[in-house]
């Protein structure tokens, strides 16, 4: 059961999506993209001297594709697109590579690099899917009646080998690959993460709000307020309001499923982005509201909040921090006629 548990641990966080820095992932790749013209440049030389057509025609490839993913890296600043360029261009590239043949398997031995920096330069499943394509790439044509067509390339040694070499150096690098995201990703999660929660901190939310794939006209913040936070403190304890307080995440989460990024900005204080319509998204807060008034927890008995909510169609052109602000003055808001009607019900009693 804890082996399941740690695999399953394991598996959640390598699917987390973190965001990077676009900056650094264009300048990963306009390098990369250099380096790879720079030796296809040298292979193009070494082709030609040596009359190999095929090889020399995929050095210009590389040269011409890589030069591509570059500019639109360097100059366009799309990452996304580059990336994916630079995969299918390599995947053609290298699909090639062994039936090229030529200086005992000079061209194949290129394949070996394949596990070495597809996940860590392409994501996982970009990656593991490149490995898992070449795997079965080299086991039909090593290892099925189809290297009748290599066996004239390579000799029997090398056409015996090579598949053993490939399949370790394959599983191998994407342990080593995987280990290093896994580690990554749960610092990165560490840094962006509220620990007395588990919901997203602040650093990341404001972050999140000047991604430039954030803005649109279905873009939706709410800002979230506990109410009675230091009545319950006061009376219960501060147990009973970290208590209050960590409900929060889970009453957004009931409400709005997977559908939401919930961060805690400090305090009792919540933030939440979605993007949907405004009549799903009040209803969804209708519903949260509603789960926080039947609560029952172990040392309280119902939530009440305060909510806050900007819509990118009612600002148009507003920036996400600015809706943010607007969220939050209709927070409180919301929460002033929470505790004029607070008062009204106490003065009754």
């Amino acid at each position: 059961m804890k082996a399941m548990e740690m695999i399953n641990n394991i598996l959640r966080v390598l699917s987390v999506k973190i965001r990077e820095d676009t900056r650094i992932q264009c300048g990963k790749i306009v390098a990369m993209s250099v380096v790879v013209c720079v030796a296809a440049g040298i292979m193009l030389i070494m082709n030609i001297i040596r009359h190999s057509d095929m090889m020399a025609v995929t050095s210009v490839i590389l040269m011409g594709g890589f030069t591509a993913t570059g500019i639109i890296a360097g100059v366009f600043r799309n990452a996304r697109v580059s990336s994916m360029l630079m995969a299918v261009i390599l995947t053609g590239v290298f699909t090639v590579f062994p039936i090229s043949g030529g200086n005992e398997g000079f061209a194949v031995l290129w394949l070996l690099l394949v596990p070495l920096f597809s996940i860590s330069f392409f994501g996982i499943e970009i990656g593991i899917g490149m490995n898992i394509y070449f795997t079965v790439l080299i086991l039909a044509l090593f290892c099925t009646p189809l290297n009748r067509y290599i066996q004239g390339l390579y000799t029997d040694n090398f056409l015996h080998r090579f598949p053993v070499l490939f399949i370790v150096d394959s599983v191998l690098a994407q342990f080593v690959s995987l280990t290093s995201e896994y580690y990554y990703k749960t610092t990165r999660m560490q840094a962006y993460t509220d620990d007395m929660t588990g919901a997203y901190n602040r650093k990341y939310f404001m972050e999140l709000l000047n991604d430039k794939d954030t803005p649109g006209e279905d873009l939706c913040i709410s800002v979230i307020d506990v109410n009675g936070l230091k009545e319950t403190n006061d009376d219960q304890g501060h147990a009973a309001g970290d208590e209050l307080i960590c409900t929060v995440p889970m009453l957004v989460k009931k409400a709005f499923g997977e559908d939401v990024v919930i961060a805690r900005m400090g305090g009792d204080e919540f933030a939440l982005l979605t993007h949907s319509t405004r009549e799903d998204t009040e209803d969804r807060l209708a519903r949260m509201k509603e789960y926080a008034d039947g609560h029952k927890g172990e040392m309280i008995n119902s939530v009440s909040l305060s909510v806050g909510t900007a819509y990118a169609a009612d600002n148009g052109g507003a920036h996400p921090e600015e809706l943010y602000r607007t969220a939050d003055k209709l927070m409180y808001q919301d929460k002033a006629a929470y505790y004029r009607a607070h008062d009204r019900r106490r003065k009754q009693q």
